[in-house]
């Protein structure tokens, strides 16, 4: 999982892909395949609550 730190000094989840663990991580936990965990951070951005919405409505 990739950590971004906001203006604040907290930290933000992010969907990263870079990597072939990180892909298959994020896949499992959102119980995806990893072509829809790259199609759905393509269109809505790598926020993970963005994801998760957009592969709830592609179901």
């Amino acid at each position: 999982m990739s950590e971004d730190f906001v203006a604040d000094g907290t930290q933000e989840i992010v969907i990263a892909l870079d990597h072939d663990w990180e892909r298959r991580n994020w896949a499992r936990w959102l119980g995806c395949s990893e072509d829809e965990l790259k199609l759905a951070v393509e269109t809505m951005g790598p926020d993970p609550d963005n994801v998760r919405r957009f592969l709830r409505q592609a179901r």
